[in-house]
């Protein structure tokens, strides 16, 4: 029962998706390298995967419509956050800078002139989630921002990544405490919750950092004492 219960787990479904994909003709290499380690099982233990925490600053919440400032992002392995594996890159976008937008992640067109070409910066992404499980707080901008470049940039749907949400992770536990809590799950508000410090939002590597730091702490909450598995974290966000 189990095996057939693995069979249908939507991280298995992933898998099919990512393999057959694959085996596409003329994929483009950058998407070909993405995709070429198989994916973990849903009992995989955390400790023996590698995660890409990263987090976009963009000009707005609307892909088709605004672009992509900065992107920052670091690896999670052996379930320590590993502040080596930083990188925080500009992207050469100064002319999309929006003032709404620079007073909340007060990025200027200055620091964008020096910046990374875009296409460069998005390559450099994929082939740091070569082999990782995918984690930023909230995913829905960072994977919409995702979908439509590939579609934009390859014309290719959208593609089988395996994410995880630490906002429907905590989500997850205050549901199962019968909770709604405050209803603020942005990132500051959250780690405060978990007596987490303060750190300098709206800036892509910091946000990377401090969701990397919230991951940890809140799959030791969700798993207890007992082994952190793929699956429970699966669960613990797909059931929302």
């Amino acid at each position: 029962m189990k095996n057939l219960l693995n069979r249908f787990h939507q991280i298995n479904q992933l898998e099919k998706r990512r393999a057959a994909l694959l085996a596409k003709d003329n994929l483009p290499g950058i998407i070909a390298k993405l995709l070429k380690q198989p994916y973990p099982t849903p009992d995989s233990k955390l400790k023996d995967l590698e995660f890409l925490v990263f987090d976009l600053e963009t000009t707005g919440l609307d892909p088709k419509e605004d672009r992509i400032l900065s992107i920052g992002y670091l690896e999670i392995k052996d379930m320590r956050v590993d502040i080596s594996t930083s990188v925080h890159t500009y992207i050469q976008a100064e002319k999309y800078v929006k003032a709404e937008a620079a007073v909340i992640n007060h990025i200027v067109p200055e620091m964008l002139s020096s910046g990374q070409p875009f296409d460069e910066a998005m390559e450099a992404l994929f082939l740091a989630m070569q082999g990782k499980v995918l984690i930023a707080h909230g995913t829905v901008v960072e994977k919409n921002f995702i979908d439509a470049y590939v579609k934009r940039r390859y014309d290719l749907e959208p593609l089988p990544l395996l994410w995880l949400d630490t906002l429907l992770l905590e989500k997850s536990l205050l549901r199962n405490k019968s909770d709604s809590g405050s209803g603020d799950y942005q990132l500051a508000s959250v780690r405060e919750r978990h007596n987490l410090p303060p750190y300098h939002a709206h800036n892509a590597l910091s946000d990377s950092i401090a969701t990397g730091e919230l991951f940890l702490v809140l799959t030791k909450i969700i798993h207890g004492k007992s082994p952190a598995s793929l699956r429970g974290v699966y669960k613990a966000i797909h059931d929302n």
